[in-house]
């Protein structure tokens, strides 16, 4: 705890890393608000539906607890994991930011209907924020939940870490497919997009 605050302490000593931080609070609520009304307006228009040959081969299994109580204990370990770092945690941030944009866009552009044979995920803490107290069901391309796991791939430098967390990205990614929550293009994308929120976050924290 005091190595935390320390680091944090030098941190915000610098001007450029106060200033960043003070710049990604506002921008980071307002994509969250705007997030928000587009998943409301997602929700609601018609999009295509995919005949996807993975899905086709695989019964539809309900893993809504193991996948809600696996996420965010995922979220919790990332988070403790490079809390202690702060030009990390801004870098993460960053990349979130980043990814929350793309998910719009490629929504936006793809719209896309449930896949056949979905199990709705409930997930009380999205619910109750993201979804404004309704079930999404096109939250889809591309997957929110691979991005975020697979984000603390990216960002934390510890090699043991960085494998449990690409284990855990392949794990959920199962999970995901056998619920049928996503297409599988859903989920294949995810990294892509991830990576590239990641590779931008850090161009922008050079300066």
């Amino acid at each position: 705890m005091k190595v935390l605050l320390n680091n944090w302490k030098l941190a915000f000593k610098q001007k450029n890393f106060l200033l960043k931080v003070l710049i990604t609070i506002p921008i980071l609520t307002i994509v969250l608000i705007c997030v928000t009304e587009f998943l409301t307006f997602n929700e609601y228009r018609a999009g295509n539906v995919i005949n996807d040959f993975v899905l086709n081969l695989i019964s539809p299994v309900n893993l809504k607890y193991t996948i809600f109580l696996l996420t965010y204990l995922i979220v919790i370990f990332g988070v403790f994991s490079i809390i202690s770092k702060p030009k990390v945690v801004l870098i993460t941030l960053h990349s979130y930011i980043i990814i929350l944009i793309l998910r719009m866009v490629t929504m936006y552009l793809f719209p896309l209907e449930p896949p056949k044979g979905i199990i709705p995920l409930h997930d009380i803490i999205l619910e109750s924020s993201f979804y404004s107290g309704r079930l999404n069901l096109k939250d889809l391309f591309f997957s929110g939940h691979i991005a975020t796991v697979f984000l603390f791939y990216l960002v934390i430098d510890n090699k043991t870490i960085k494998i449990f967390f690409l284990i855990l990205t392949f794990i959920v990614a199962i999970c995901l497919l056998l619920q049928h929550i996503h297409y599988t293009i859903d989920i294949v994308f995810a990294p892509l997009f991830t990576l590239i929120s990641y590779k931008f976050a850090k161009l922008i924290n050079k300066y």
